[in-house]
């Protein structure tokens, strides 16, 4: 069904879908407006790259309403509770590198204790607490991200790439959604313009917002009683300033991959992700697009690394590390983060890394060829990079 432009304007009004999530939740305070900007810059890009389908559309006008409503209700409980901004989340530990670079396995691996806090994927897709929860009964949350269209798709070459499930880890970029101000939203909607516009902007205020989400969920799960955070975002790498000013003292896993895997295997998965909401976008086009924004990204990860004297805090990893030995470089970020590791907490995860082989959803295929990608050009681009961490 081919959409009309009044359709997928009336649908992306950004009065129509405020008012939407004030009538949802009956609350009307957000609190600081400064979202409202970049919520109008990313609605007026989203349609001008690619052709949405009906479903897409109806599913980018439930996030803007979801992210709405959460920062309502997150807003009411900052009001009566304020003390929810002197939840201590200064030291989790933060995985991060290139997208398919090895970070959700181990994010995984170190969420597996249970003296860890982690990012289950519904406590993202939803940080607010429905009204209607009943304590001592299954969070309603779950279920409601359960039905996500990331959950919920039957797209195989999604899962093959990033299976998620509602109750697994995930990545907490995705709390990045709620500020309309990172490029998340790049990832879920195929935008160059938006991407343009949001890198070129400062990521201290999204970032600080993202910091009070965590601290949000903390204090929902009745504050820290020593469990320090497990955290990732491969976007991360484009914003080590500002991730840093919010968790002075994290722990930085960064997987190291060659960009010749790691480039065309996110094409893949970018592609895939893109038709949940749009028209195929042209291969060869995802190919130079993403190399553009993961070039981008590494340059200032690069710059910022040196800049910031980030050697102290960073344990880097071998992707074949990753797949092969990955509890050495668990011990290596206790050593780094300065805890020490219990004996239920390495059997817990040495046991999910023995438990969960690798393409169990699905092996994820994908060729240079395929996105109009060469090895040279990887190689120029990403020169700096590969000289630097990859062994070839």
């Amino acid at each position: 069904m081919t959409l009309s432009q009044s359709d997928i304007s009336a649908a992306l009004d950004p009065d129509a879908l405020i008012n939407q999530a004030i009538e949802i939740s009956g609350l009307r305070s957000f609190g600081d407006m400064g979202f409202i900007e970049p919520m109008k810059v990313l609605l007026k890009c989203i349609p001008l790259h690619i052709t949405l389908h009906q479903e897409g559309l109806e599913s980018i006008q439930a996030d803007f309403v979801r992210c709405l409503v959460n920062r309502l209700r997150f807003q009411q409980d900052l009001s009566a509770h304020p003390d929810i901004l002197q939840e201590q989340v200064d030291d989790p530990i933060i995985v991060l590198g290139l997208g398919r670079s090895g970070t959700t396995k181990m994010q995984k691996i170190l969420s597996a204790p249970n003296n860890v806090q982690k990012m289950a994927f519904w406590r993202l897709w939803n940080p607010a607490p429905f009204p209607d929860a009943i304590p001592g009964q299954p969070d309603p949350r779950i279920a409601q991200a359960g039905s996500a269209n990331l959950v919920a798709t039957d797209n195989s070459a999604v899962h093959a790439a990033h299976h998620m499930e509602e109750q697994e880890v995930d990545e907490d970029w995705l709390l990045g959604m709620f500020t309309f101000d990172d490029w998340i939203w790049n990832q879920m909607v195929f935008s160059p313009s938006y991407l343009d516009w949001v890198m070129a902007r400062s990521s201290a205020v999204p970032f600080a917002y993202m910091k009070s989400l965590v601290q949000y969920l903390q204090w929902q799960d009745g504050g820290r009683k020593d469990r320090p955070w497990v955290m990732k975002g491969v976007g991360y790498i484009a914003h080590m300033e500002s991730l840093l000013a919010n968790f002075p003292k994290a722990t930085i896993l960064h997987t190291h991959r060659d960009p010749l895997q790691t480039i065309p295997s996110w094409a893949k998965f970018v592609s895939a992700m893109w038709t949940l909401r749009s028209a195929p976008v042209d291969k060869h086009e995802i190919g130079r697009e993403v190399m553009r924004y993961w070039g981008m990204a590494m340059d200032r990860y690069l710059a910022s690394r040196d800049k910031l004297g980030l050697d102290r805090c960073i344990v880097d990893a071998r992707y074949g590390d990753v797949r092969e030995n990955p509890m050495s470089i668990v011990e290596r970020v206790y050593k780094r983060a300065g805890r020490k590791i219990t004996e239920p907490a390495y059997q817990s995860m040495a046991a999910w890394h023995s438990n969960n082989e690798q393409h169990r959803f699905g092996k994820h295929e994908y060729s240079l060829d395929e996105f109009g990608l060469s090895e040279a050009m990887i190689n120029e681009r990403f020169g700096d990079y590969i000289k630097r961490f990859i062994e070839r």
